[in-house]
């Protein structure tokens, strides 16, 4: 996170240089007025992902080529097929020639198989980790100075992930988006519920007419909170029932949308039409347990319209978690909650790198998962 502190005649000029310099999603810390006149902010501003290392095709014998049948494979197929042959002095010639050109360079040392070593790249191939990204994983986990493998895997979790479990500040609506099924208007409801127990103000809206009982489930939850659920068709009406009075107490807003195909244009249109409308702050929503190949393209499609965070559902149904840092990866997203139990009183939990490293290293026998997670508290 970028910290910084701005000065001006006036509290508007200040915060004038807050906006040019660090934009409308900076985080306002604090204000003050100066002794000798004038005022002066102390904003924040997330800090960019890192971009990640570049990692060769081969690992030269990382981890004692844990991974040689994928590369067998692929080198068999990369093999270009030719039906003319070279004589055999003409070849040793050619290497003779390449050895006097070019330049002979050391080899990366590769990595001594040690229990450590192998405890982290078990736990990478059991959650289905990809093989570069699982090599940055353990690498980055091999080099911190520690010997609690726990922190030196949550030390390279927070190198190459980000972590935003709380949400903007500013006065937006949150809208969830995702695929049919994955757990939106449970996750609505949850927060609806920690809201209301904690005493703050909150309204509840939907979208998602389409699917048959969505609107009569969510209706279920905020009828027991007291609340009323506003019901929008369309991005028009959204619009106008976000304008109303009701709506404008500064309360939370909390917006469940529909499922739909990422890979239908027209549906990707209509939900991109619902985010301006609702001038929302946009968060992605997707299982766990999902194969990492296909939760990575579909992580792709919704960042392409605004989701920035990714919450978790069903990590206490599965056990297996390559998917979500998969996703996380390839779409730049930032890990915010984690929905570990179908009951709205447990409400999320928040993921941060020490709990994920925990659920990699965790024996997947084990029960109580919601235990390695932190109560969420807003």
């Amino acid at each position: 996170m970028r910290i910084k502190s701005f000065t001006g005649s006036s509290m508007s000029e200040a915060m004038d240089k807050v906006r040019t310099e660090l934009g409308d999603d900076a985080i306002i810390l604090a204000t003050q007025e100066l002794p000798a006149g004038g005022s002066q902010v102390t904003a924040a501003i997330e800090r960019p992902d890192p971009l990640p290392p570049k990692i060769p095709p081969k690992s030269n014998g990382w981890a004692a080529d844990w991974d040689s049948d994928w590369k067998q494979e692929a080198g068999a197929q990369n093999t270009p097929k030719s039906k003319q042959t070279t004589p055999p002095q003409i070849i040793k010639k050619k290497q003779n020639k390449q050895k006097i050109a070019l330049p002979q360079t050391p080899a990366e040392e590769p990595i001594r198989i040690t229990p450590r070593v192998e405890t982290l790249v078990q736990a990478m191939a059991y959650h289905g980790i990809p093989t570069l990204l699982a090599e940055r994983i353990c690498r980055s986990a091999l080099s911190v100075e520690t010997d609690d493998i726990t922190m030196a895997l949550a030390a390279s979790l927070d190198k190459h992930f980000n972590f935003s479990p709380r949400f903007s500040r500013k006065n937006v609506p949150l809208m969830l988006i995702g695929p049919p099924g994955v757990g939106k208007t449970m996750t609505i409801a949850k927060m609806a519920a920690s809201a209301t127990l904690e005493g703050r103000k909150v309204h509840v809206v939907t979208t998602d007419k389409s699917r048959a009982g969505a609107v009569d489930q969510l209706k279920a939850f905020t009828d027991i909170l007291k609340l009323q659920l506003w019901v929008a068709d369309g991005a028009n009406d959204l619009a106008a029932i976000l304008a109303k009075h009701e709506l404008q107490d500064g309360s939370h807003i909390l917006i469940d949308t529909g499922g739909i195909n990422c890979y239908e244009t027209s549906e990707i249109e209509n939900l991109a039409a619902q985010i301006v409308a609702g001038k929302a702050e946009t968060v992605i929503v997707l299982p766990a347990g999902t194969d990492a190949a296909e939760m990575s393209d579909t992580a792709e499609k919704f960042a392409a319209i605004g989701a920035k965070r990714i919450i978790v559902t069903r990590l206490d149904t599965t056990r297996r978690y390559g998917g979500i840092f998969t996703a996380a990866d390839k779409a730049n997203l930032s890990f915010s909650y984690a929905s570990v139990s179908p009951s709205v009183a447990t409400g999320l939990h928040i993921i941060n790198p020490v709990n994920l490293a925990r659920l990699l290293l965790r024996d997947p026998t084990q029960q109580g998962i919601s235990n390695e997670f932190d109560k969420a508290k807003k």
